[in-house]
């Protein structure tokens, strides 16, 4: 990948994990609210510990599904009918780890949310790749009728040198795949959107988010710190509202956890499948008492 290449991929990755990604995700607190109303969280210093205690339990939980989803999706070894037992395996495993009804229900609905939105960005490029491919098509017919009768090139700057490289990249897309509109940008996502669709798999966010790294993100580490970011931003938005928290003190203990955010990675890559779901029992007893609370603000 060149530097361009792997900044849009690093883009691609951000979207997905950004709290304006329209999927629900930030309107879950995955239990925390229990902890709340139980009087468990009053102040800064409360959250985070809650912080400390929860990245201590994430590597078993989602940050590890979704890197070992990633894993999958990028072992070079495994065909795609090899990648679909996996996923089948993980999407199970994960499934009955899950244990709160809400916080599998809303995993499933996030999942189907994010392969709906990743389809209609792809269907957006195939679309924005042909229309250049046309362009290009086009510049080149020009290029070739006006050097037979012996002029110059038109346009021949370093801009018409660009839309060439496209046209190279668009005829080799062609070639490889046989046309522009068959280009699939998100082959590992499609799989597992094909194995939920035929009811082979529930469909977990995670595991989607980590095969979507694996399509889109320039490593599956890099991307598992933004998906792990993305999990600490969403919970410190939901103290600040529920506790109520300091927007203040919420950045606080939200940037005090990268260092752990980042081991919590670094262990969830070393895991194999059978480590997922070794701890974090409270935090799903939490998310159970969340389905009869008196009053609640989030979904979970």
């Amino acid at each position: 990948m060149n530097a361009n290449e792997t900044e849009s991929r690093r883009l691609a990755m951000l979207q997905v994990c950004d709290s304006v990604f329209p999927i629900g995700a930030f309107a879950l607190s995955n239990g925390m609210e229990t902890f709340v109303q139980r009087d468990f969280l009053r102040r800064g210093a409360d959250f985070e510990q809650y912080m400390k205690n929860y990245l201590e339990v994430a590597p078993y939980k989602e940050i590890g599904q979704m890197a070992l989803a990633g894993r999958y999706g990028t072992d070079a070894r495994l065909s795609r009918k090899g990648l679909a037992k996996r996923i089948i395996e993980l999407d199970d495993l994960a499934s009955a780890l899950q244990s709160a009804r809400e916080i599998r229900e809303g995993s499933e609905r996030m999942c189907t949310r994010l392969i709906k939105l990743a389809r209609q960005m792809d269907a957006g490029q195939v679309a924005a790749d042909r229309h250049r491919g046309n362009a290009a098509d086009a510049t080149d017919a020009a290029r070739t009728s006006h050097a037979a009768d012996g002029e110059a090139p038109v346009g021949a700057d370093a801009r018409d040198d660009e839309i060439i490289a496209v046209h190279k990249t668009h005829t080799e897309r062609s070639r490889l795949h046989g046309s522009a509109a068959n280009v699939a940008a998100s082959p590992r996502l499609d799989l597992y959107a094909e194995l939920v669709e035929s009811g082979r798999c529930r469909g977990v966010h995670a595991i989607a988010m980590g095969l979507y790294a694996a399509d889109h993100a320039p490593g599956i580490r890099e991307a598992a710190v933004m998906y792990g970011y993305s999990l600490l931003s969403a919970l410190t938005m939901c103290a600040a509202k529920a506790i109520p928290l300091s927007q203040n003190a919420g950045q606080v203990a939200l940037h005090d956890s990268f260092p752990r955010l980042v081991r919590a990675v670094d262990i969830a890559l070393t895991l194999a499948p059978e480590d997922l779901g070794i701890s974090g029992a409270y935090l799903d007893i939490a998310a159970m008492q969340h389905e009869t609370l008196y009053s609640r603000l989030y979904m979970s």
